[in-house]
């Protein structure tokens, strides 16, 4: 509200890292002047959250309804050039000369010599009423589509919607609210908790201070009651997995859920058919430890302690993921952590040093 009642024009001179709150404070200046390489984006939906500093009014009415939206619910990043090919940023200028050009063009605008925008008023950037529903429509469909167990994307159209149907004003007014809502929110502890583990995990004492190099993971065993879930995303991270469990009815239940997760990857068109053949090759199911004496990497979901490291290999990084099936009941959204937390464990298996030394534990993440 203070840059829409400025009597100065006020232009954000950009160089760097501008998202969330950094890009909002830019998107509310009469303009922004961009250096090539700077990054931009909207990346609060990462955190459970959405943007409460205008972001979901200003930012369609610069670069129009399906831009924005794409930006948004994607925490999408876009680089200086293309910012500026899509009107987020009304000029470019190299790192040297930035602020001088932001001057000039503050000059300009108080001079009348370029016009006075103010960001949030504007309304030739967005569609027609009736087209602007239909996009919000489509992209309601593919967020439950994408995200079924969360409920910030659609609160963060909804408030995109009522920008656009009742004002400006009385969007900022529901996008506060949203924000202070999700604020509390579980969904928002979680992924929030989930950025700190990632941040943390790559700064720890006597091990990423030591020059340590990943180890290579080819292979990987997968034990216990979430096998599946764990599997699957292995799978899809292109790693070859070793599926062990007790009972020979249960490892065949298992083969052909994990098999099910696979094809419907095909039929939302996320994998080719001959994708699909090559995940399915990926997969082995076993009823004994034998074949893990090749793999590099084991991964055990379990309700109460952590698995016997007895029975890995030697030079072998055993690894649990525990949970308490209860807490976990009431919970509506706990299949989205879980398949997070999975995913993390993948992440780590392909690039963090942490492997290199013992055993690792990934942490309830809805603590």
């Amino acid at each position: 509200m203070l840059h829409a009642a400025a009597r100065k024009p006020l232009v954000a001179a950009i160089d760097g890292p501008a998202f969330g709150g950094g890009l909002e404070i830019a998107l509310a200046c009469h303009a922004r002047i961009s250096t090539p390489t700077s990054q931009l984006g909207l990346t609060e939906l990462q955190y459970g959250i959405i943007p409460g500093f205008g972001g979901t009014q200003r930012l369609p009415r610069l670069v129009g309804l399906p831009k924005a939206l794409e930006m948004i619910l994607m925490s999408k990043r876009v680089n200086g050039k293309d910012a500026f090919s899509m009107s987020l940023v009304d000029a470019l200028a190299p790192a040297d000369e930035l602020i001088r050009s932001a001057s000039r063009w503050g000059l300009d605008i108080s001079e009348a010599r370029k016009p006075w925008i103010r960001s949030l008023y504007r309304t030739n950037r967005l569609e027609p009423l009736k087209e602007a529903r239909l996009i919000l429509n489509m992209a309601r469909d593919e967020a439950q589509k994408q995200n079924p167990n969360v409920t910030h994307p659609l609160i963060c159209i909804d408030v995109i919607e009522e920008g656009i149907v009742s004002g400006a004003r009385i969007g900022l007014w529901k996008e506060a609210e949203a924000l202070n809502e999700l604020r509390q929110s579980e969904t928002c502890k979680s992924l929030v908790h989930i950025f700190f583990a990632r941040y943390n995990t790559s700064k720890i004492s006597g091990i990423t201070d030591m020059g340590l190099q990943p180890r290579k993971v080819n292979r990987v065993g997968v034990i216990g009651p979430g096998s599946i879930a764990i599997a699957t995303a292995f799978i899809l991270a292109n790693f070859p997995v070793i599926l062990k469990e007790d009972d020979e009815n249960y490892l065949v239940s298992a083969l052909g859920e994990i098999k099910a997760n696979l094809q419907s990857h095909l039929m939302a068109g996320k994998m080719t058919t001959e994708k699909l053949e090559r995940a399915v090759s990926l997969l082995k199911g076993v009823l004994n430890y034998d074949s893990f004496k090749d793999v590099d990497l084991v991964v055990e979901a379990l309700s109460r302690s952590f698995l016997d490291v007895s029975q890995n290999p030697d030079g072998c990084i055993p690894v649990a993921v525990t949970w308490h099936t209860q807490e976990l009941a009431k919970d509506a959204h706990w299949e989205r952590y879980i398949r997070t937390c999975y995913r993390e464990v993948v992440k780590f298996a392909n690039k963090s040093s942490i492997f290199a030394r013992g055993l690792v534990k990934v942490p309830p993440i809805w603590k």
